[in-house]
């Protein structure tokens, strides 16, 4: 199988071909990072893996589409109109888009949507993430995915309040959401659940960041052959609820 690595210049891209190369699935293994001529690249792809930045975007559908070729798509931070491109390309090709392609932390995924659920509205919650001081977006996608997962639990919208500051007193049913950054923290997500007797805490740490590339070569693995469409990493986890 050939994989191409989008954003293979970056500390996650040279995970990714550092543990493909070790692998024997892989027969060649491709790269793209900002001075890659995408138009000379060979076409005949089996899978593409994209951890970029926003504005590579067009560039990356508009290669996939000509390819035919599906796409994992684990950058995060993009725009709505961004959104609506991926969406619209997943019409055509195979498309699995993830804020985190951890095992872990999307079996955390699972489990705050499980606990939300059962919890309902008697509880306070706060999300907390730690990265390292170099990442650029705040909060992380991954923590984007917890609120998600919060109210996909509890099956309503919540108010979102990013931080506090002055006087800020809880509202009943807001989320509260925290992101501290710095050295070289690899993630760290914390979901509180709190009442007035007692407090459940999930988390997640990755202690090496080799555990995005694992997860990202397992999702690529799982998208090839699939039909066009929208997937995410319950569908390679098989924790999707119905």
């Amino acid at each position: 199988m050939k994989l191409l690595i989008w954003g293979i210049s970056g500390t996650m891209g040279k995970n990714i071909e550092a543990l493909a190369e070790k692998e024997n699935f892989w027969t060649e293994i491709q790269g793209v990072d900002s001075k890659t001529n995408v138009v000379e690249l060979n076409k005949g792809v089996d899978v593409i893996i994209d951890f970029s930045h926003p504005s590579s975007l067009e560039k990356l559908l508009n290669f996939a589409l000509k390819a035919g070729a599906p796409v994992v798509i684990a950058t995060t931070g993009f725009s709505e109109n961004q959104q609506q491109d991926i969406d619209r390309a997943s019409k055509k090709i195979p498309v699995l888009q993830a804020s985190n392609t951890s095992i872990g932390m999307n079996l955390l995924f699972s489990l705050v949507k499980q606990s939300a659920k059962a919890l309902g509205s008697n509880v306070d919650i706060e999300i907390v993430e730690s990265h390292h001081r170099r990442k650029k977006d705040a909060p992380s996608g991954s923590a984007k995915s917890l609120v998600d997962s919060v109210e996909s639990g509890l099956q309503e919208k919540r108010k979102i309040v990013y931080g506090r500051e002055g006087e800020s007193p809880r509202e009943t049913g807001e989320i509260g959401v925290h992101a501290i950054r710095g050295g070289d923290i690899k993630g760290v997500h914390h979901v509180h659940f709190i009442d007035d007797m007692e407090q459940i805490t999930l988390s997640h740490e990755a202690m090496d960041r080799k555990v995005f590339a694992s997860g990202a070569l397992k999702a690529g693995k799982f998208l090839i052959n699939q039909s066009p469409g929208c997937y995410t990493m319950e569908d390679v986890l098989n924790t999707k609820e119905g």
